[in-house]
């Protein structure tokens, strides 16, 4: 049975990606020392934000990493909203009595900023964030197990990327691939469950909670 289903952030549950990408560029590229390409702050994906201004920035990080949150801040203006079915799954969900919980590879403060800037505050209460050392979404859909005391089959995990779906697969958990973004393009392989709307993931997760 269905017990909680645990979101990933950028790009999932708001279209955030390009604005952080952007934010990025704009705020570090005063601190690095060579061109700072889309292509170089996508190698950084997967630390949180001060493991990827530490990896492009050296030394001069702390300025660096100020900077990008006042940048993040201010870009965020133009990313107000979530996916459009996404807060109607997500209340749905929440009033099943479904625990959803967020597990992110951003570092505590910009999730908090982009939780807020969207609305989304108050519909997780379990998050997970991103470490600035390595990957370790699979190491905390572990933990959320552990601490849950739920067995792998009672939770799902959706993602964006592929790196999300490999991160479950370590971790015993069914990945729910998101590529309901027309401007993004997603990396699912075949052996992905792949939704290309939030109302098509949302008809998939009722099947689930009445098993």
């Amino acid at each position: 049975m269905l017990k909680m289903v645990a979101f990933d952030f950028d790009g999932t549950l708001a279209p955030t990606i390009p604005m952080v990408i952007k934010a990025f560029r704009s705020s570090v590229a005063p601190y690095v020392e060579h061109e700072l390409t889309t292509q170089a702050i996508v190698h950084t994906f997967g630390l949180n934000e001060i493991g990827m201004v530490k990896a492009v920035a050296g030394p001069r990080w702390r300025e660096a990493l100020a900077a990008f949150y006042e940048a993040y801040t201010q870009a965020h203006r133009e990313v107000t909203v979530p996916y459009p079915g996404m807060v109607e799954l997500l209340t749905r969900l929440r009033q099943q009595g479904i625990v959803l919980a967020l597990v992110t590879g951003k570092a505590a403060k910009s999730c908090q900023i982009s939780l807020a800037m969207t609305g989304l505050t108050t519909f997780f209460p379990i998050k997970l964030y991103g470490s600035e050392f390595a990957p370790n979404k699979a190491a905390n859909l572990r933990q959320l197990l552990s601490s849950q005391d739920l067995s792998p089959a009672a939770v799902c995990y959706v993602g964006d990327m592929r790196s999300d779906f490999e991160a479950a697969a370590q971790a015993g958990i069914q990945c729910l691939t998101a590529a309901w973004d027309p401007d993004q393009q997603t990396d699912a392989k075949a052996d992905q469950l792949v939704f290309r709307s939030v109302n098509q993931l949302a008809a998939y997760l009722q099947v689930r909670i009445a098993r």
